[in-house]
């Protein structure tokens, strides 16, 4: 146990970390429930720094609806930063969670979000301080049980061998059906059966089982969303209030794991959204609030939401974020509503340069709505852009690597062909990673000797252009996130070996020893490249088979033929594209309005 007196009793560790009010507790709207009253004890574990965890929006939602059930109460904890362990270890003193205090080990389940696959060997260094063993098998029945959720367990096999169960899926319901499971078999049966019996539960995934499992799926209610969350001593990533408009994405764009794995497409009703801001900016006192989706501004009524929180928060200073605006769909005045007129950055993403590209990616969006977009941008008196573009996607040639300078150099000659003052450019461009439950999973990735050779390319094309700036991801962090992604179990080991050689935090780039990765691959004898620039058969049986998402397999090998064949597909927000999903799921999408069916 830890002392009660928490100040006095760290006081040499908190006076001495970097940041303290990371490792405190006690922030503006946190839960703060009694530990000992409480009939379950959930502990909720974001593997990243405080400022990046606090602000994780499924993280947020967990809590909530954990702490809101009287009988259970749900604590947090971040991953410590380095300086901070070090203190730990050097006054011998324990991890703790961040508003009871107690040891990890004290809780009944504890919950990882793994929302990277960067993550993995923090993981495994976190269950170390807490005094519980990496290891599964290792575990006793005084051992917590150990779960882990997000979009990292569309393929669990790498960390299956660390991890009792995986939840697939959406988390709302089945984490508090897990908890209320887990304490009725407690004391009754031993850990091994208690584990098999959570597998009974739809969404939940035991890799010493190895159960074939179909995701979990919830209707987004405004029961189920937070209107409260604990306010970060110091600002996060993302500070601001954050209310989700939608999950799912009917664009389906073939590189695009996200889109698959949430859908169908969710909306919540205008009212609800408009409600649930109103009263997430009253609880919080935050001047700004996201409004959250794949695809914001595809919401049926988008525009009709913004129209009205505009009123209603016109002369209070309280603004609107968006992410990044859809071509196909530009709206000044949509446009306008979320910079709440302040001509700050605006960003769209064509993903692609060339058409040919655009449509191999399923983007449906073309060379006109583009320019046509940033120009209205630019008449309207926004002088930065910000585009997002993708390198190394399948079936990419140079020809189409050059088309992304040239479409700056359009956007160029039509400012001046217009009068207009040409606008600052900036172009984050990552590195394509194949994906589990996507038509690219089968895909190789560029190699880096053909993405660094891509990089110089483009970055020598861009010295005639004066106004663009090209942001590029590392390639190597790149590469190891398709490592992982597309892994099987024999990646336990590696992490395992990472892990006791110091890995952490690897979610940093700064963090990440790639020489160690390199003596690892030549220790276990594993060649990260041949991994990664494997391009798998459409007959061969993937590691995350037994994982369903909905998604009938032959729609996805569809798919990827018709991306060969340089073919796009109709968005299922116009018509069906008979992807698996609802029937498979026995679901439907969820639209706010009726949809008009465009003509495609």
């Amino acid at each position: 146990m830890i002392d009660e007196n928490f100040s006095k009793d760290y006081e040499d560790v908190l006076i001495n970390t970097e940041k303290p009010s990371r490792y405190i507790g006690g922030e503006f709207g946190s839960y703060n429930k009694d530990f000992e009253k409480a009939e379950g004890k959930f502990l909720l574990v974001f593997p990243d720094k405080y400022e990046i965890g606090i602000s994780n929006f499924g993280h947020k939602i967990i809590y909530d609806l954990i702490n809101k059930n009287e009988k259970f109460m749900a604590d947090r904890l971040y991953a410590p930063d380095k300086d901070f362990i070090e203190l730990l270890e050097k006054n011998n003193k324990p991890l703790y969670a961040l508003e009871s205090k107690k040891r990890p080990r004290e809780f009944d389940i504890i919950g990882f979000g793994l929302q990277y696959e960067m993550c993995y060997t923090t993981v495994l260094k976190i269950l170390d301080l807490s005094d519980i063993p990496v290891y599964s098998k290792s575990r006793t029945d005084s051992h917590p049980l150990i779960i882990a959720g997000g979009p990292c367990t569309s393929n669990p096999k790498p960390m299956g061998k660390f991890i009792d169960l995986f939840v697939i899926g959406d988390g709302e319901e089945v984490n508090i059906e897990i908890l209320e499971k887990y304490l009725k078999l407690k004391n009754k049966l031993p850990r091994m059966e208690i584990i098999k019996e959570l597998t009974k539960i739809k969404g939940v995934y035991a890799p010493i089982l190895d159960n074939y499992t179909k995701k979990r799926i919830v209707q987004l209610t405004a029961k189920n969303h937070p209107t409260n969350s604990p306010i970060p001593h110091f600002s996060s990533v993302q500070d601001r209030a954050t209310i989700e408009l939608r999950r799912g994405c009917g664009r389906m764009c073939r590189f695009c794991q996200a889109s698959h794995i949430n859908a169908p497409i969710r909306e919540r009703k205008k009212e609800d959204i408009v409600n649930l801001v109103k009263q997430y900016i009253k609880n919080t006192g935050y001047d700004e609030y996201s409004l959250l989706s794949l695809s914001s501004n595809d919401h049926t009524e988008i525009e009709d939401i913004l129209g009205e929180l505009s009123c209603f928060y016109k002369g209070t200073g309280i603004s609107v974020s968006l992410p990044s605006q859809r071509a196909d769909k530009f709206s000044v005045e949509l446009a306008k509503l979320a910079a709440n007129e302040r001509k700050s950055t605006i960003t769209i993403a064509p993903e692609a340069g060339s058409q040919r590209m655009r449509n191999i990616i399923n983007k449906n969006l073309n060379e006109e709505q583009i320019i046509s977009a940033t120009l209205a941008c630019i008449k309207n008196g926004w002088n930065k852009i910000k585009f997002y573009f993708v390198i190394g996607l399948p079936f990419e040639t140079i020809d189409d690597l050059r088309e992304i300078p040239k479409l700056i150099e359009t956007i160029n000659e039509n400012c001046r062909n217009q009068g207009l003052k040409y606008p600052q450019i900036t172009c984050s461009i990552s590195v394509f990673v194949p994906k589990p439950h996507t038509p690219f999973q089968w895909a190789s990735q560029n190699s880096l000797d053909e993405i660094t050779k891509k990089i110089e390319f483009l970055n020598n094309e861009k010295q005639r252009i004066k106004n663009v700036k090209f942001n590029f991801h590392n390639p190597k962090m790149s590469q190891l996130e398709a490592f992982y992604t597309r892994g099987d179990e024999k990646l336990s080991e590696f992490i395992y070996e990472l892990y006791k050689n110091g890995a952490y935090l690897e979610s940093w780039d700064e963090n990440v020893d790639f020489s160690l990765y390199n003596n690892i691959s030549k220790k276990l004898n594993i060649n990260i490249e041949e991994q990664t620039t494997h391009e798998f058969s459409t007959d061969e049986i993937l590691p995350w088979e037994n994982i369903s998402y909905g998604l009938d397999k032959n729609w996805l090998i569809k798919e990827y033929l018709k991306a060969k064949n340089e073919e796009s597909s109709i968005p299922c927000e116009n018509v069906c594209n008979n992807c698996g999903v609802c029937k498979n799921l026995n679901t439907k999408k969820v639209l706010s309005k009726r949809k008009i069916m465009a003509n495609v």
